[in-house]
């Protein structure tokens, strides 16, 4: 019985180390996530920019930022901010 019960218990622990592998490699993901979202997030800001800073922008380049902000704006509400 007590080699039963070493077998399980040795199975257990294998198992958490794998799950905490696991978890380490999907907490350095979504840190990845957010370093390239925050990369994005600065380009398209600098993008409005030299677009405002250009001026006389046609409507249909007015058009394409306005719709590239509302989907920045999606991106953000799928993230709860703290």
């Amino acid at each position: 019985m007590l080699s039963i019960i070493l077998v399980k218990v040795e199975s257990i622990m294998s198992t958490q180390v794998e799950l905490a592998t696991a978890l380490s490699n999907v907490a350095a993901h979504v840190a990845k996530i957010g370093t390239e979202t925050q990369t994005l997030l600065d380009k398209i800001a600098e993008l409005a920019a030299a677009i405002a800073t250009a001026g006389n922008t046609t409507p249909e380049v007015d058009a394409t930022l306005a719709a590239l902000q509302a989907q920045v704006t999606v991106v953000d509400d799928m993230v709860s901010d703290a």
